[in-house]
Formats: C-alpha cells, structure tokens, sequence
C-alpha cells in the first residue's frame, strides 16, 4: 500500500495475488476487489486477481453502485460511473505461455473469457485492461502486416504464442498496447527478468481501447516499487488524462449594412415608413412591455436586412470617398476602353478613343472635386469634435483613416532640417 501511495496510484490492477474466493476487502484506506480460486481448492499454483481503489477512485466507485464482476480467478472487472465518461477498469492474470495441449487449452480459455467481457462493455466506454499476459510482442513484424497499428514501435521481445492472442484480441476489439507507444529506456519497459537465462522481457501490459488513445499520457516501469515489495515483477504506472472536443460556441453572424444607403434619403424614408405598422403594437394593453419590445427590434432588424442589404455584386470594400455616380463614369471608362482596344485598326477608332479619352478626363475631375469635398468634410468633424472637447471622436476618426496603427519605435524621425535622427537620445528630445 505505501509504494502505491508513495507512486500516486488510485487504480492498481494486481495479479497472482493468490487470495481465495471473490469478494471486496478494505485494507489501509484502500478498496480491494478480488477474485481467486474457491477456498476449498487450496492450491499452491500461482491464481487471482484483484483491482485496488485508492479513497477518492472507490469513492466514485460506490457513489456509481459499487458495480464489480468477478469472471474467473483470472480476471476481475469494475466499473465507474463518471461526469463525461465511464470507465471499465479489468484486471486480468494470463496463463504461462503454452508448451503442450492441456496449457494451450488454458490459454485459449483464458483469452476467450476476456473476450466475453469486452463485448459486453458499453461501446461508449473507456476500458483498461492491466495485469501479467506472459505474452511477447514485437512491433515491427506487426506494422509490416499493417495490422490495425495495435503494436507500437517500441518493442524489446520476438512474439511468442499467448503473444499472436493478445495481437488477435487487439485487432478484433480496436484496442493498443499503450507501454509500446512510449519510448523510455530498457529499464523502464521491461517488467521481467527470466530466471534462466537473466533476460528482461515485456509481458506485462496495458490495453486501451483505440478512440482513447489520446487520453493515455505516458505508460513505463519502476523497478524500486518490486525490490520494496518482493515481486519479480516491476511496477507499471499508467498516466491518463482524458480529452475531449471543445464544443463550438454557437455565435450569432453579425449583420452588416451597407453605410451608403443608410446615408441614403429615399432608403431613410422608405425605411421609416415600413416601421409605422409596428407602432401600432405600442397601443395594445394586452401584450407585456417585454413582448412590445422583442417585436419592435424584431421588425427593425427585418427591415434593416430588407432596405439597408449590402449588394453581393459590390460587396468589396471601397474608399469612403467614392460615390456611386463615380463607380458608374469608371465602369463606362471601362467599358470605352475595351471598345476602343476592339476596334484597333477600324474606321471607328477614332471615335472609341475619344469617347474613352472624354470619359478619363471627367472620372478624374469627379474623382478630384469629390475627394477635396471629402476631406473638406472630414476636417471640420475633426475640428468641431476638437471645439466641443470631444477628441475621443477626434482621435477615432483619425484611426479610422489611418488604417493599421505603426509602432512609434520604428518610425523614421528627422530634425528640423529634415535630416533622419539615428541618435537614441537625440530621437527623445525631438
């Protein structure tokens, strides 16, 4: 229990437990759920499995019904009701690796009983299946045969017979092996040393299923948890936290008017005058003041959209200048202009030219008059803004003009004489 608190563990899968019957047992502040043999069979062969809950995991566990399975001696579920999603949580303990028929057999049943429980999980669930396989994979055999990308790349073993089960099982189910996902050291993957020839393996594991991959942060070994305890076995530690997609706030699309007709009289009037019917709404005692003013700004908003609608065929942007008496002399300009080109070399040339040229000459000429009356404009705001101590508006309206602000500190400063101050100090004083 220490090594799990001093690790930060709240769910422990643990396997070869050798605790009889199934049952659930409170042992230091930590919640067991186990499975084992019948106490009636006292074996010394190596059994059961039991899942470890921490305070705040069983308490979330019980406040979800206190939901458990035990399978087989072997194999042991809970589950956890969660805020967004719920968690299966298995902890498994697999037969040695098969060497003759009656251990194949024991194998196969091992492998077909967890399969039973994974199709009874809920589809939308998230479900961890951790413990002591005795299965070796490798993972480059296993993406040269493109299957499903179960295995990761970091692998350290040959794959042995439980490991093409535990490989068949991933593939059916969507599931990965998450420990060979993560690249750490030797140290750090291996969980088992043979006692023969001294070699570290990696057999023990943890399963995920695929749509969750993401949600698994990092997977490795500690080996100071074993030597503490007195297992053969290193501890694994599975970090998860889980990903969600951000919901899109649904943002209302704002409605755009076209400036010059709002400036426009006729539209202004037309506009004023489909608003009269709505006034009527004001005089009727049996609608509340709310509701009067939901349809008043319901009708002005139709109606906006209805008179004030921006023209899609003139929908770029144009100087504040520009009139659509201008915008028609440029486009006839235009048109002269391509008549001109086509009749190149024609009796009517001539004709087309100075058509074009005559229409140049009074585009530019309006164009001049209406840009001096422009900014003749745009002055007097800024100085009546300026005489009514308002130079908030002043200041807005010079913005507006300038377009995209420049950094003072990249802005080429000369002296009287027009010469450019490179000097620092010399900069601050002018």
């Amino acid at each position: 229990m220490k090594q799990l608190q001093k690790y930060r563990i709240q769910i422990a899968a643990l396997s070869e437990t050798c605790m009889y019957d199934c049952g659930v047992k409170l042992i230091n502040d930590f919640t067991w759920i186990f499975s084992g043999l019948p106490s009636v069979n006292k074996t010394r062969n190596a059994h059961g499995v039991a899942i470890c809950l921490d305070k705040a995991a069983a308490k979330v566990w019980k406040d979800s019904g206190s939901e458990w399975e035990a399978v087989s001696e072997r194999i042991v579920k809970i589950r956890l009701k969660c805020l967004f999603v719920n968690l299966t949580i298995i902890s498994i303990y697999s037969p040695v690796n098969p060497t003759n028929n009656q251990m194949n057999d024991a194998s196969q049943q091992f492998y077909n009983d967890l399969q039973d429980v994974i199709s009874r999980i809920p589809t939308g669930d998230m479900y961890i299946i951790m413990g002591d396989f005795n299965a070796r994979v490798e993972g480059k055999k296993q993406q040269q045969q493109n299957l499903c990308n179960s295995i990761g790349p970091y692998t350290v073993d040959i794959t042995n017979e439980n490991g093409e089960k535990l490989i068949d099982l991933c593939t059916i189910n969507s599931i990965i092996v998450t420990n060979t996902f993560f690249k750490h050291k030797l140290a750090h993957q291996t969980s088992w040393m043979h006692p023969g020839n001294k070699q570290w393996h990696m057999i023990d594991y943890t399963l995920v299923n695929k749509k969750f991959r993401s949600s698994v942060e990092d997977c490795r070994m500690y080996r100071k948890a074993a030597g503490a305890i007195g297992t053969d076995h290193h501890l694994m530690r599975i970090k998860i936290k889980l990903h969600f997609k951000s919901r899109r706030k649904l943002v209302q699309k704002k409605v755009v008017y076209d400036p010059i007709k709002m400036k426009n009289d006729n539209a202004l009037k037309q506009f004023q005058k489909d608003l009269i019917p709505t006034l009527s709404d004001a005089t009727d005692e049996t609608i509340s003041i709310d509701e009067k003013y939901d349809r008043f700004v319901e009708h002005m908003k139709t109606n906006a959209e209805k008179t004030f609608k921006i023209d899609k065929n003139k929908i770029r942007k144009r100087k504040e200048w520009l009139t659509d008496e201008i915008l028609e002399i440029v486009e006839k300009k235009a048109t002269a202009f391509v008549n001109w080109q086509n009749h190149r070399g024609t009796k009517l040339e001539i004709e087309y030219a100075n058509k074009y040229k005559r229409l140049r000459k009074l585009a530019k000429t309006k164009i001049d008059k209406r840009q001096t009356e422009y900014w003749d404009e745009i002055c007097e705001e800024i100085e009546s803004s300026i005489k009514l101590n308002d130079p908030v508006n002043a200041f807005n309206i010079i913005r507006r003009l300038s377009g995209k602000m420049k950094r003072v500190e990249n802005m080429a400063i000369k002296d009287k004489h027009g010469k450019l101050i490179l000097n620092s100090t010399d900069q601050l004083e002018r």
